[in-house]
């Protein structure tokens, strides 16, 4: 398994204090050594736990060597940022990348949906540390968009969720805050920020935020999901035809381009069953009302977004009304099958 990202970042780090003159005039010897060869530990482990020999015994637990003797150095060394960050780096090069940059795969049983255990809480920790004693190192900038997604992702797996998200929405406008000197965002780039910003407004139930937040990512070029998501959020806001009126002009290629995104896992939802929201108005805009039905259903017993819920219910008895339908006849589960697409 090559994880060149995660090397190159060890590599690139800031060196270990060993040849840092002005280190060891202020730090007592003694503590440096140990810091740098508790550093040293760890980088010797991360990089054994990046061979392609290794069982996935083996490489979990090298990635536990090292991040113990990372943590360990920033024992001895608490005023020292560098342990955190790599400490982050680890485990989310390991646990959580499941873009596969730089051409190495990801442990699908780490991948993901896994987020919801105590590394990804202990990544978070370890970055916002980092950040904390570092705050005007350039590579927080490198890590600001995989923080905010990941905070996203431990939503629901964490005490304070609210939090969670503000945490995202400040990641996600700091990447914005700095795109004109620190860092380059392309239009693709800026357009990928603007949406998940405008989505982590709607999840805090920031309605008009997201909308002028969206607007702004459409004004850069911005089509398919984010445009759904700006649909989805004027309908939230009472402007039903605004939105449906979207997604027509969106058209069914986009619309049908989106829901194969969501089936390849590139688009994600939180929490579970917002997607429903989504295909919801996606097939009453097209007129495919049996589909419709279904997903303004499966959104409310999916219980999402409790402050949505009542809007969901008023679209879903319009539309039962206007078939004659009883809300009580069953569901149809659609279970792990892909949902279904509109004809072209």
């Amino acid at each position: 398994m090559k994880r060149s990202i995660l090397i190159a970042l060890l590599i690139a780090s800031t060196s270990s204090a060993s040849g840092d003159v002005w280190k060891r005039a202020v730090e007592p010897e003694p503590v440096t050594d140990v810091y740098d060869a508790l550093m040293q530990k760890g980088d010797d482990a991360a990089v054994a736990a990046n061979s392609q020999s290794n069982s996935m015994a083996t490489t979990l637990r090298q990635v536990e060597i090292s991040a113990e003797a990372y943590r360990a150095a920033a024992k001895a060394k608490p005023r020292s940022a560098e342990p955190h960050f790599r400490i982050g780096s680890l485990l989310y090069s390991f646990f959580f990348d499941c873009d596969r940059q730089g051409g190495f795969s990801v442990p699908p049983i780490t991948c993901g949906a896994k987020a919801k255990d105590a590394r990804g809480r202990d990544t978070l920790e370890a970055w916002d540390t980092f950040e904390a004693l570092a705050p005007l190192d350039p590579r927080i900038n490198q890590l600001l968009m995989a923080r905010a997604i990941l905070r996203t992702k431990m939503v629901g797996t964490m005490p304070n969720p609210k939090a969670l998200l503000e945490a995202a929405a400040k990641d996600y406008q700091a990447l914005l805050d700095r795109d004109d000197g620190l860092l380059r965002l392309d239009q693709g780039g800026r357009v990928l920020v603007l949406g998940n910003l405008a989505e982590t407004h709607m999840m805090l139930g920031q309605i008009e935020k997201a909308i002028d937040t969206y607007e702004v990512a459409r004004r850069y070029g911005a089509r398919g999901s984010t445009l759904l998501g700006l649909a989805v959020a004027l309908d939230r806001d009472e402007r039903g035809p605004e939105a449906l009126r979207l997604i027509r002009e969106l058209g069914v290629e986009n619309f049908n381009n989106f829901q194969i995104e969501f089936e390849s896992k590139n688009v994600f939802f939180v929490p579970e069953g917002e997607e429903h929201y989504y295909f919801a108005l996606g097939h009453e805009a097209f007129g495919e009302t049996v589909l419709a039905i279904e997903h303004w259903r499966l959104f409310i017993r999916s219980g999402a977004h409790p402050q949505f819920q009542p809007r969901a219910k008023e679209r879903l008895d319009k539309l039962l009304a206007r078939r004659n339908i009883r809300f009580e006849i069953p569901v149809p589960d659609l279970g792990n099958k892909p949902t279904p697409k509109l004809r072209k």
